[in-house]
């Protein structure tokens, strides 16, 4: 890590901790302020991002990022919660076309939020509410399931892996098969894996985006930016603006310009 830069670390976070518990981890390890780009519930494992010191501006860019997860659900079963936590609420029957209820679930589809989420109903989260045995109707999500395959199959349980777009629950489609998630792992966020994941490293600033493009300033384009004014570019998007392989900023490129939008401190 480069003094107070900051950057990005990738924990594989173990079942059982809250995400916010990892990033205080993180905070004390580093001394620096942290925060996660997308939080995984207690229940479950896998890769979560955590940003560091003058790095946690760039939450923004990895939160949308899609994601890619192994759940085991067993069927015939849902729960009040979507997973193994919640109490039974309902036998159902078990596909007899797995693969054709699969089917109707890839694309982009639109699937209940799950009662037990951070979702706010009225201003609250909803997994508040339902602990208090508040009863609301969850609105729907509309989510893009890219890829969902089946990857083991032990009847009543499936183990599926899936590919789909952020703020999709993967318990809302466990719940859709009529069934609950028995485990969660995210394996990747965007085009980081969880077995890459090492809390010793920290990711500079500049790798903590490779999913944008690069544009290289001069010395006079670093000062433009850091004035908050445009520099000359071609392209669309958002794109990062580098000098001497440091990130200096995130802009948005068009007509002939790329408009600082996050800028780093020097």
């Amino acid at each position: 890590m480069s003094g107070r830069a900051g950057g990005l670390v990738l924990v594989d976070k173990p079942v059982g901790p809250s995400s916010f518990a990892v990033v205080r981890v993180q905070r004390r390890r580093y001394g620096l302020k942290a925060g996660h780009a997308g939080t995984l519930d207690p229940a479950a494992s896998g890769l979560l991002l955590v940003l560091l010191g003058p790095c946690t501006r760039l939450a923004r860019y990895l939160v949308g990022l899609d994601k890619r997860y192994v759940t085991r659900i067993r069927l015939g079963v849902r729960t009040a919660t979507g997973d193994a936590e919640g109490e039974p609420v309902e036998e159902t029957e078990v596909p007899d076309d797995l693969e054709g209820a699969l089917e109707r679930l890839r694309g982009t589809v639109e699937l209940r939020v799950p009662a037990a989420s951070a979702v706010k109903i009225a201003g609250e989260r909803a997994y508040r509410l339902h602990r208090r045995g508040v009863e609301v109707e969850m609105p729907a999500r509309t989510s893009v399931v890219h890829g969902l395959r089946v990857a083991k199959l032990e009847f009543p349980e499936v183990e599926l892996e899936l590919h789909v777009s952020s703020g999709t629950y993967v318990r809302a489609i466990a719940d859709a098969l009529g069934g609950h998630c028995r485990t969660l792992r995210r394996v990747a966020v965007g085009p980081f894996h969880v077995e890459d994941a090492n809390e010793d490293a920290v990711l500079e600033p500049r790798a903590a985006l490779p999913h944008l493009p690069e544009l290289e300033l001069d010395e006079s384009g670093v000062a433009r930016v850091r004035s908050g004014r445009p520099v000359e570019a071609a392209g669309e998007g958002r794109a990062r603006l580098v000098h001497a392989g440091r990130l200096v900023a995130v802009g948005l490129v068009g007509g002939g310009v790329a408009h600082p939008e996050t800028v780093l401190p020097s």
